[in-house]
């Protein structure tokens, strides 16, 4: 009896991706692979700029907020 067997009461089943190779592993081709990797660390620079450009407006646009309801004190 193996523990599993002990545990849930049937014997436990292999995935069919054990036995056979997948659809993806047969199709898979280095060469592209990396020339894709290779795009996409180019187009990585421009998603940081882009990132870079939403969150210095979210932080302009907060401290508006702030400043417009802050009444100015003088000490």
């Amino acid at each position: 009896e193996t523990p599993y067997r002990l545990t849930c009461g049937a014997d436990a089943m292999i995935p069919m991706e054990v036995r056979e190779t997948s659809q993806r592993c047969l199709t898979f081709d280095s060469e592209q692979n990396a020339q894709e990797i290779a795009v996409n660390l180019d187009l990585i620079d421009e998603l940081r700029e882009e990132a870079q450009i939403h969150e210095e407006a979210c932080k302009l646009q907060a401290s508006r907020r702030y400043n417009t309801r802050v009444r100015p004190r003088s000490f």
